[in-house]
């Protein structure tokens, strides 16, 4: 576990779980509602209370809002400098929390069977893939599976002793349960029919009263671990989780199998999970063992204390998944795993007179022992023979099945020692340019981080542009994509061209035709006429995003438009447009879109970083401007105007940008119409003019002063097409622009009086 916990990325739940616990710990924060109490979360991060340097989010409206998803990330990925260190610190306490589980199997299972008992029960619980995988993972499923068995093993000893501090223990163990998961109010039933047995058996009541200093005792546990807060019930904020998880269960969810996509599950979604995703060593002897309890019980044999208290629970749990909608993971099954694992052990050690069940038990312990060797360190995506093989078992299971996003190293690892760019569609919550990926954003599920926007596609699904694709197999199911499901349907029949520790697979795309720069703007590739697309004829389609209604981009090398719905508002942007359109389709219109135009009032004039201001043409109630693109830029940049009065401070703005940075490319030309509804006040006054990263409000360069015209002054002095800058010299005069005259090298200045 330690060895391959720190070859994986944060998994979907880690990032979510471990801010949890922080927070808490550090403030006793509690309203960051995720529909799991805080007790495992806490577990998790009590080792990073040794950091001095680590920072929480306080004080920002993710955190005043309780939204957990926008301040664990910013917690772990944006606030502190080593996020990966954190995650491994995190990962102990589960590590160590999974060891006293293997030993307190064991325990249980000398005490039942011996000492060979005990070391099969343990190798066939501890080294499966399952546990081996999510035992090293911050999460609630090992700490709820730990509890689960600590509280049945109190009983147990409990009934075997009569003892008053196995009814402690056993009220310990609850309690811990609760403060885990809420799925372990399966206890609840649970212990109540045991009691009801063990009373039936021994025609007493004892059994049944020692449910109350049970139950109090685990309350009092929650209640202490909350701080004695009362409201709005004793145990405070372990209600507000209970009630926002009884609200997510009302819902529906994505689940996948076989295939398959559901939004209320199966009834045989984890006895299919389970019989594909456990060792076939552990199904052939749990299966063996069942044959001999049955044989011996036909024989004569009564049902023991010892079976009831080994099969009941994982019955109980079984009979529960049957009906739940929440079908994601075989972790759901985790808490089963102790019981039949020493069910397992204690049938064939115990009830057979003989070495071969024993020899059979080891050597089964042994296989499952070669096969958690063999899938080091890919644990998640494990699956047995029954499932086929690595071409067809992805097919069958989804989410944390198989693809939870834990191979952002290894994915990083193939980049590096290929060289190649990278198209990547990430399931996750983990940031992959921590791990030391470049890539291009492809559509991901919603919550996802380091994305494009999900409105602009960057490429049409039927046709897709040349490149590499890294595609998460979840992603390649589409479950999580909701309306977008079909998304990567065309890769999902293609032979990847590597498997990235069976979760990330990557495709090869070759090019059909030339490469084609094309604008769109009120439909995605996607979407478009199949007509209109086919006039291309290649699939090498390289977008660019913009509002046709205020603005328009010409690609460098020349292209094509792609529009439907809007169009431009302005006679200025309209004159500038192709005049007829090669195709037409509905709204949807195609043009040839050639080299941008000469423009007379376009002159080089200002740098601003990834653009180049080229100059500005008055329009109705506003500007008109032109910028050509230098590089390639991952900032969201904006401009920004402000009209100034007399003392330089601001009147009023326009801030945006129509046209999207991520798409455009260098030598790129565009144009933005920036219009107020109250442009009269602008009128005569200077404006200042630039551009600015819309996330971190940093400038690009130094703002540049324009004067607009006045409208009862004569056009020819405010129709300079080198009229772009402006610099106050004295007082009485400021300096408007000047024109270079290359053939006399001469300067020809302009000059505007102030006073």
């Amino acid at each position: 576990m330690v060895t391959s916990a720190g070859q994986k990325s944060a998994t979907v739940d880690e990032q979510s779980h471990l801010f949890r616990g922080v927070a808490y710990l550090k403030t006793g924060a509690t309203h960051f509602l995720l529909g799991h109490p805080l007790g495992a979360n806490t577990l998790a991060a009590l080792p990073l209370l040794m950091e001095r340097e680590m920072t929480l989010p306080l004080g920002t409206p993710a955190w005043e809002s309780g939204n957990w998803s926008i301040a664990g990330d910013a917690f772990l990925w944006r606030l502190n400098t080593d996020p990966l260190r954190l995650l491994f610190l995190g990962r102990l306490p589960m590590i160590w929390l999974t060891l006293l589980l293997g030993a307190l199997v064991f325990r249980w299972g000398q005490q039942l069977a011996g000492l060979t008992a005990g070391l099969v029960a343990l190798a066939l619980l501890l080294l499966d893939p399952n546990v081996l995988a999510h035992g090293r993972l911050i999460t609630d499923d090992m700490p709820v599976t730990a509890a689960f068995l600590l509280t049945i093993y109190a009983f147990w000893g409990y009934a075997q002793s009569g003892r008053r501090r196995w009814l402690a223990l056993t009220g310990l163990g609850l309690g811990l349960a609760a403060l885990s998961k809420y799925s372990a109010a399966l206890l609840l039933p649970t212990l109540g029919l045991l009691a009801l047995w063990l009373a039936w058996r021994r025609r007493s009541w004892r059994p049944l009263l020692a449910l109350l200093p049970i139950g109090l005792i685990g309350w009092a546990v929650i209640w202490l671990f909350y701080g004695l807060e009362v409201c709005p019930l004793p145990g405070g904020a372990f209600w507000d989780d209970l009630f926002w998880v009884l609200g997510y269960f009302g819902k529906g969810h994505g689940a996948y199998l076989l295939g398959e996509a559901s939004s209320t599950g199966w009834w045989y979604y984890f006895p299919v999970a389970y019989g594909l995703k456990t060792p076939l060593p552990t199904l052939f002897l749990l299966l063996l063992a069942a044959g001999v309890a049955l044989w011996r019980w036909r024989q004569g044999a009564k049902v023991g204390e010892t079976a009831v208290f080994l099969l009941l629970p994982p019955f109980l749990y079984l009979l529960v998944s049957l009906v739940t909608s929440l079908n994601i993971g075989y972790r759901h099954l985790l808490p089963m795993l102790p019981f039949l694992a020493l069910a397992t052990a204690v049938s064939l050690c115990r009830l057979v007179d003989g070495a071969w069940a024993r020899r059979t038990a080891v050597a089964g312990a042994a296989a499952v022992v070669l096969i958690s060797l063999w899938q080091w360190p890919h644990y998640i995506p494990y699956f047995n023979a029954l499932a086929g093989g690595a071409d067809t078992r992805w097919r069958l299971l989804s989410d944390s099945n198989v693809d939870w996003g834990q191979d952002l190293p290894a994915l990083a690892a193939w980049q590096c020692e290929t060289g190649q760019p990278l198209k990547l569609s990430y399931f996750g919550t983990a940031h992959p340019s921590a791990y030391g990926l470049t890539f291009e954003p492809l559509p991901t599920w919603a919550p996802g981080p380091e994305q494009g926007d999900p409105m602009r596609q960057p490429f049409n699904p039927a046709t897709p542009a040349p490149g590499f694709y890294a595609i998460s197999v979840t992603n390649l199911h589409g479950v999580v994509l909701g309306a977008e499901r079909d998304t990567f349907a065309w890769f999902r029949d293609r032979e990847p061209l590597a498997r990235i520790g069976g979760s990330i697979f990557v495709y090869s795309v070759e090019a059909n035709g030339p490469p084609l720069g094309v604008a769109f703007s009120g439909v995605r590739p996607g979407d478009l006429a199949a007509e209109l697309a086919a006039a291309w004829m290649s699939n090498d389609v390289r977008p660019r995003w913009f509002s046709a209604g205020s603005s328009l981009i010409w690609p460098g090398e020349g292209g094509w438009l792609a529009v439907a719905g809007e169009r431009p508002s302005l006679p200025e942007l309209a004159a500038l447009w192709p005049e007829e359109p090669i195709a037409a389709a509905g709204e949807q219109a195609l043009y040839r879109l050639p080299p941008p135009p000469p423009l007379p009032w376009a002159t080089e004039a200002a740098d601003f970083g990834p653009l180049t201001f080229l100059g500005w043409q008055p329009v109705e109630s506003g500007l008109l401007t032109v910028w050509r693109v230098e590089r390639e830029t991952e900032q969201p940049l904006k401009i920004f105007i402000h009209v100034l009065d007399e003392a330089s401070d601001i009147l009023t703005q326009w801030d945006g940008l129509d046209v999207d940075p991520a798409t455009w490319r260098p030598g790129d030309m565009f144009l933005q119409a920036h219009v107020w509804a109250d442009w009269q006040e602008a009128e005569g006054r200077p404006l200042r003019l630039g551009v600015y990263d819309g996330e971190t409000g940093v400038r690009m360069g130094e703002p540049l002063t324009i004067f607009p015209p006045v409208d009862d002054q004569s056009p020819a002095e405010h129709s300079l097409p080198w009229q772009i800058d402006a610099a106050v010299c004295h007082r009485p005069v400021a300096v408007c622009s000047w024109q270079s005259n290359e053939c006399a090298g001469l300067r020809m200045r302009g000059w505007a009086s102030g006073r």
